[in-house]
């Protein structure tokens, strides 16, 4: 659990099925119960209030979100309808908070997600990613830190993403590294390996260049701090025009 990037996969596969809709009816009972389900590890029904297809279906959907409840039993997730879009998509504020152990070592997730979505007023429907960020920390205590990165870039825009310390290291030695995920480590549910250096910065800071098709691009960063470690994943949506 040294960087955990597919965790907002997994935030994400909980809420990602694809159905045609014509109009968004995100209704807030249907928040609710979503938010119920998912803090009761109902998995029976969140299968009920999330509409199947070939890309996940509900068994998949139970598959993912019992891996997440296995590394973090104690998870609550908190959900919230935000502004609509002006294409008449809802938006829904996804966010899981929870503690775990590996190894005889402690983690504590912090991840959030917000989502455009279509639902029926029974069941959530389509969905597409407009910001998602997770926090994997461990050690003595949770070390603040700041992730900076736009959430939709254009393609081919260049663009900064600054991982940085809040509190100043002053004789700390603090050493880290940065990745880029592909579908496939997104996919894979594994740690990805990270090359590790000194940043003597106190953090990292790196200029991107979005890819020349629409999408999105993925993260993974890696902190080591005398006091804890901090596991971040970033994503960025990357389309044609803002």
């Amino acid at each position: 659990m040294t960087a955990t990037p597919w965790l907002s996969l997994l935030l994400g596969g909980v809420l990602s099925c694809q159905i045609p809709a014509a109009h968004a009816q995100l209704s807030g009972a249907l928040v609710d119960q979503l938010e119920s389900a998912l803090n009761n590890g109902d998995t029976s029904a969140l299968a009920d209030l999330v509409a199947s297809s070939d890309e996940i279906g509900g068994s998949e959907l139970e598959t993912r979100y019992s891996q997440l409840r296995r590394q973090f039993p104690d998870s609550q997730w908190t959900l919230a309808a935000g502004q609509d879009l002006a294409d008449g998509r809802n938006t829904l504020n996804v966010s899981v908070v929870g503690n775990g152990s590996q190894d005889g070592r402690d983690f504590r997730l912090q991840a959030s997600q917000t989502l455009a979505v279509r639902s029926n007023g029974l069941t959530l429907g389509s969905q597409e990613v407009l910001a998602e960020e997770s926090i994997v920390r461990s050690g003595e205590r949770d070390l603040a830190v700041s992730v900076m990165a736009p959430d939709t870039v254009l393609t081919g825009q260049r663009y900064d993403l600054d991982v940085l310390m809040d509190d100043p290291l002053k004789d700390a030695t603090l050493a880290g590294g940065l990745t880029e995920l592909t579908e496939a480590d997104l996919l894979q549910e594994e740690s990805p390996e990270i090359e590790l250096g000194a940043l003597n910065a106190g953090g990292i800071f790196k200029t991107i260049q979005a890819p020349y098709q629409p999408g999105r691009q993925a993260w993974a960063a890696l902190l080591l701090h005398p006091e804890g470690t901090v596991s971040i994943s970033r994503t960025v949506r990357v389309v044609n025009r803002l």
